[in-house]
């Protein structure tokens, strides 16, 4: 009896001491000072005739991104904005509440009267990054010259392209976490001559908003919030075919 006592004691104290995968994900958030996941978004856009200054376009997301934080208290927006002559790319890192208000009021912007960006397309959205590229968000204007899509000339398919353009990405996150905070403000001015091959193309970036495969925000929150209705092939035989066991 004595032993039977104090292998459930045993028994009851290893319960409730036993860790499970959720209580490590947590400690591990803790530990990263995260209050939740982050994820990653990738997309680009043309810019519109609306555009006259092309810092608007940065102030306009600044502000963006301040009134998301406050309304979702959550974590809050990292990335990079580059603009281009007439494109932009732009990564945020961020929760997923605050990436589908992003991509909402992406949608929205574009429909009203003077909207500064037009046909978006997503080229990824990486869920539970293990870290961010960047420390904060900022933007930059490049000056460079405007491209002549005309010239832009491949074979290659869209499955190697995006990839390619998303690791000049990875990699001039890379650079500049690597740069000291001091001359962080001087790297970043100076991305088009100091590290011009870790920019995507601007033409790369026109020939990939023609393309019909890269979903647009619109069609990206339609999957979100649409159940998936799937089909047996049970259900497309008629007589329904007799079931050979009972459903439990």
């Amino acid at each position: 009896m004595a032993d039977e006592k104090e292998k459930e004691e045993t028994g009851s104290t290893y319960e409730g001491s036993r860790l499970t995968l959720l209580m490590l994900l947590e400690e591990k958030q803790r530990a990263l000072n995260k209050k939740s996941l982050i994820h990653r978004l990738v997309y680009i856009a043309r810019l519109t005739g609306n555009l006259n200054d092309k810092r608007d376009l940065g102030a306009y997301h600044e502000q963006l991104f301040k009134k998301l934080h406050n309304h979702y208290q959550g974590e809050p927006a990292t990335g990079l904005l580059l603009i281009y002559p007439q494109y932009c790319i732009h990564s945020v890192e961020s929760s997923s509440e605050m990436l589908t208000a992003t991509l909402r009021d992406l949608v929205s912007h574009q429909q009203s009267e003077g909207a500064l960006l037009s046909d978006a397309k997503i080229l990824i959205m990486s869920h539970d990054i293990p870290t961010r590229l960047y420390p904060q968000w900022s933007h930059r204007v490049l000056n460079l010259p405007a491209s002549r899509l005309d010239k832009y000339e491949t074979n290659d398919p869209i499955e190697q392209l995006v990839p390619e353009c998303l690791t000049q990405l990875l990699k001039l996150g890379v650079y500049l976490a690597k740069t000291p905070k001091l001359n962080l403000k001087n790297a970043m001015d100076s991305l088009h001559e100091k590290v011009p091959e870790l920019l995507p193309p601007q033409d790369l970036i026109g020939y990939l908003l023609m393309s019909t495969e890269l979903d647009s925000p619109q069609q990206y929150l339609k999957r979100y919030h649409s159940p998936f209705h799937t089909v047996l092939d049970g259900e497309l035989v008629w007589p329904i075919a007799d079931r050979l066991f009972p459903l439990k």
